[in-house]
């Protein structure tokens, strides 16, 4: 990948806030949050829990889109430090902050356009975690392998992962699905 195209996929930040807390999204504005609250709905346990610098989760579009806004929740004693988000294909990544108070959202201010069919990987990444790696919870929805793919609207969850930065293999797959929202145009 070119290093333009690379620069051209970073994520400036434009914080947007919008008030939720542990457990459902209050709307269901996207296809993420769709799928996030129907597991919930099914009976499985939203928590605050997974210590891991990478929380991720890969995924395919039935349709090309664009990003409009990811979203995360950052950990109180966090809420200082930049959170990387990055998407592995298209290679966007950039350093963020994320309130700890409410999921708060950040708008590229170039366009990253998907292509329907091709898989994408969406991590967040905190390894500025200070004295203790328990820092790096984040707001999970619990799942087991048989519930994927994961579907809703044009977006497939077809794998979730937690592990470290410096580790490309996962310690934990498909127990739990990440909330970082992503929202297409």
């Amino acid at each position: 990948m070119s290093l333009k195209m690379k620069s051209g996929l970073f994520i400036c930040l434009s914080v947007f806030l919008i008030s939720c807390k542990k457990g459902k999204f209050k709307t269901n504005d996207s296809d993420f949050q769709n799928i996030y609250n129907g597991l919930i709905k099914k009976g499985h346990k939203a928590d605050i829990t997974w210590d891991a610098e990478v929380h991720s989760y890969t995924f395919t579009l039935s349709e090309n889109k664009s990003v409009k806004l990811i979203g995360y929740q950052s950990q109180s004693s966090l809420s200082t430090k930049d959170y990387i988000i990055e998407i592995i294909k298209n290679s966007d990544s950039g350093g963020h902050r994320f309130k700890s108070n409410a999921l708060s959202y950040i708008k590229p201010n170039t366009p990253i356009n998907f292509t329907s069919g091709v898989s994408y990987t969406l991590n967040r990444i905190q390894t500025n975690w200070g004295q203790y790696i328990t820092e790096t919870i984040g707001h999970i929805v619990k799942t087991e392998q048989s519930d994927y793919p994961l579907c809703h609207g044009s977006l497939t969850i077809t794998e979730t992962s937690f592990h470290d930065s410096n580790s490309s293999s996962s310690w934990q797959k498909f127990q739990a699905l990440p909330r970082i929202d992503i929202v297409f145009n």
